[in-house]
C-alpha cells in the first residue's frame, strides 16, 4: 500500500477556509449528533455505583442531592446499557398523505452506575432540563410515551409502593428500583440490558398545558400490560417534585420527518405534522423553563395587579391576592392569601437554595380565635434556609426543613422554630403569647450560625444554631382544624428579603 507523506509525487487537495471551518463544526457537534449514542463522557473506572450512590446521596437535602446527580450524570456515571439509543418510525395520514416521522429514544428510564449495579433514579423536571440541554435531548410527549411502550420488546407489570411522606425520598427510590431491578432480571439473557423496555414508571412528559402552567411539573404513563395507565396526564406538584414512581427518559432531539432532517421542537410546533408526535396539537413550549436565579433585595407588596416577584413558587395550588381589611401597615388593602383550599399545609418561596445571610420579613395578619380551640387551629408565619421542599414544618412533601417564625391562631403562642423533616423545636425555652388580632411585621435574621427572631421591631430571640446554612425564603401555613371550614390562611403583604452583614442586622428599620 502507498502511504502519504509529504515525499509523497501525488499532494493532497488544499482545504478551502470553508472547508476547514466544516470540520471544526463537526468535531464541535456533541456526540449524540454524531453517532445514536448519549452525548456523555466514558465512565471512569472509579466511578460510584449504584448502591454507593444510595449512601452517598441519602442523606444529602434536596438541593444538594439534584446538584450531585448533575455532577456524577455529566462526569459519565451512566450503565453501557443506557447509552445506546432505540429508533422508533411512526407513520400517519395527515391530510390525505402518509407521512413518517423516527426519533431515537433511550431503552430505559435514566439510570445511574454500571451495568450490574445500577439505580434508576427520579429527578425533578428542572434538573431533567438541564441533563436533556446537556446532552441534545428532550423528554417524550404523552403520544410519544404511548408509542414507545407500544414498541417496547419487554412490557413489565407497574409495581407501585404505598404512598408516604418519604416517598420523595432515595431510600424509596432505591427500594423500587430494586424491586424493578427484580422484574427485569427475569427477562434475562434472552433480553438483555438495553433492549427498549416500558411499563417500569411513570414519564416526566412535555404537554401544550407547560404553556399556561407555570412551575408544575407533567407526568403521565406508567402502563399496565393491557395498555391502560395508572396516570392520566397531572400538573399539580411543583416543578421541584420528584418522587420514586417518576422517570426519565430522553429522546435526541434531532429527528426525521419523511427522511429530512429536522428536531422534535420543530415539529411539534408545527401544526401539520405536530399530530406525529402529539395528542394534543401543537406544542409551542416543549421544555421546562429553568427560572434565573432570584436576586436580592427581593420586594414584593402583593397589589391588586398580582405578585410583582416572578420568583415565586407555591407548594401545592396557585395562590390568590384579595381585598383584605383592615390595611396592613403602608398597604392598599390587599394582601396575598397563603392556603390550600383542600386543607393542610402550603406555601410560597422565592430565592435561592445557595442563600445564606440575610434577612426575610413580612406582615402577616394574626386571627385570634381561641373560641375554635376545641376544633383546631391554624399557624401562620415565615421562613428562610429552606431546603427546597417549601414544606414550613410539616412532613408533606418529604418534611420541612427551615427556621421559622410562627404564630397560633387557638393561643396566641409564637414560635421561633427549627423544623427537621417537620419535626418542630422552638428554639424559645420561654415561649411568648400574643393573644389578640391584629397585623404584626414578622422577621428573621440568618447570619452564619445566629438566627434572630424579631416580632414588631422588638428582638424575641437570639440563637445559634448550625443546622441549616443556606436556603430559600418564604411565607407558610399549616391548619390543624378537624373542620377545614374554619381555615382561612395566612394573609400577607409587604414582603422582603435582602442580604446582610454583620454591620447591618443592628439596623434592621433601614432595610
Amino acid at each position: 500500500m502507498r502511504s502519504l507523506s509529504h515525499k509523497s509525487s501525488r499532494s493532497l487537495p488544499l482545504l478551502t477556509k470553508a472547508g476547514l471551518i466544516g470540520i471544526i463544526n463537526l468535531l464541535l457537534l456533541p456526540i449524540s449528533v454524531l453517532a445514536d449514542t448519549l452525548a456523555l463522557p466514558a465512565r471512569a473506572a472509579n466511578a460510584q455505583t449504584g448502591s454507593q450512590l444510595k449512601e452517598y446521596l441519602s442523606p444529602l437535602s434536596l438541593s444538594l442531592r439534584e446538584e450531585a446527580i448533575y455532577t456524577e450524570i455529566t462526569s459519565g456515571n451512566v450503565p453501557v446499557f443506557l447509552r445506546t439509543f432505540v429508533s422508533i418510525t411512526i407513520t400517519s395520514t395527515l391530510s390525505g398523505q402518509s407521512h413518517a416521522v423516527s426519533y431515537q429514544t433511550l431503552p430505559e428510564y435514566f439510570t445511574l452506575g454500571t451495568d450490574t449495579d445500577y439505580f434508576l433514579m427520579p429527578m425533578s423536571p428542572l434538573l431533567a432540563q438541564k441533563v436533556a440541554d446537556f446532552t441534545g435531548c428532550s423528554m417524550p410527549t404523552r403520544k410519544m410515551v404511548n408509542d414507545i411502550w407500544k414498541n417496547a420488546s419487554i412490557k413489565m407489570n407497574p409495581t407501585p409502593i404505598a404512598p408516604s411522606a418519604q416517598m420523595i425520598t432515595i431510600p424509596v427510590f432505591y427500594d423500587h428500583n430494586t424491586i424493578i431491578r427484580q422484574q427485569r432480571e427475569a427477562f434475562l439473557p434472552g433480553q438483555p440490558m438495553g433492549t427498549l423496555t416500558g411499563g417500569q414508571k411513570k414519564d416526566v412528559v412535555i404537554t401544550k398545558l407547560l404553556a399556561t402552567t407555570t412551575a408544575k411539573v407533567a407526568i403521565y404513563g406508567w402502563h399496565y400490560p393491557s395498555g391502560s395507565v395508572i396516570q392520566n396526564l397531572y400538573l399539580g406538584h411543583e416543578d421541584s417534585y420528584a418522587d420514586y414512581s417518576h422517570g426519565i427518559r430522553f429522546i435526541k432531539s434531532q429527528i426525521t420527518l419523511d427522511g429530512n432532517t429536522t428536531t422534535l421542537q420543530q415539529v411539534l410546533k408545527d401544526t401539520t405534522y405536530c399530530w406525529l408526535l402529539s395528542d394534543e396539537g401543537a406544542v409551542t413550549t416543549s421544555r421546562y423553563p429553568i427560572p434565573e436565579p432570584a436576586r436580592f433585595p427581593l420586594i414584593d407588596s402583593f397589589p391588586s395587579t398580582g405578585r410583582e416577584l416572578d420568583s415565586w413558587t407555591d407548594k401545592f395550588t396557585h395562590l390568590a391576592i384579595t381585598s383584605f381589611t383592615p390595611n396592613s401597615p403602608g398597604g392598599d388593602g390587599y394582601a396575598l392569601v397563603v392556603k390550600d383550599p383542600s386543607g393542610g399545609m402550603e406555601t410560597t418561596r422565592t430565592g435561592n437554595l445557595t442563600d445564606k445571610d440575610y434577612f426575610i420579613q413580612c406582615h402577616i395578619y394574626c386571627l385570634y380565635r381561641p373560641e375554635l380551640a376545641s376544633d383546631g387551629y391554624e399557624r401562620c408565619g415565615i421562613f428562610l434556609r429552606d431546603n427546597g421542599n417549601g414544606s414550613f414544618e410539616h412532613t408533606t412533601g418529604g418534611g420541612g426543613y427551615c427556621y421559622a417564625i410562627a404564630w397560633d391562631s387557638n393561643n396566641g403562642r409564637l414560635w421561633c422554630l427549627k423544623s427537621v423533616n417537620g419535626a418542630v423545636t422552638d428554639l424559645n425555652s420561654s415561649p411568648l403569647y400574643y393573644p389578640s388580632s391584629g397585623w404584626r411585621n414578622f422577621r428573621i435574621e440568618a447570619l452564619g450560625n445566629q438566627i434572630k427572631f424579631l416580632l414588631d421591631g422588638t428582638l424575641i430571640l437570639t440563637s445559634n444554631d448550625t443546622t441549616f446554612s443556606q436556603g430559600q425564603c418564604g411565607i407558610g401555613f399549616h391548619e390543624y382544624f378537624t373542620t377545614n371550614s374554619n381555615m382561612r390562611g395566612t394573609y400577607a403583604d409587604n414582603f422582603m428579603a435582602d442580604a446582610i452583614t454583620a454591620s447591618q442586622v443592628s439596623h434592621w428599620e433601614l432595610y
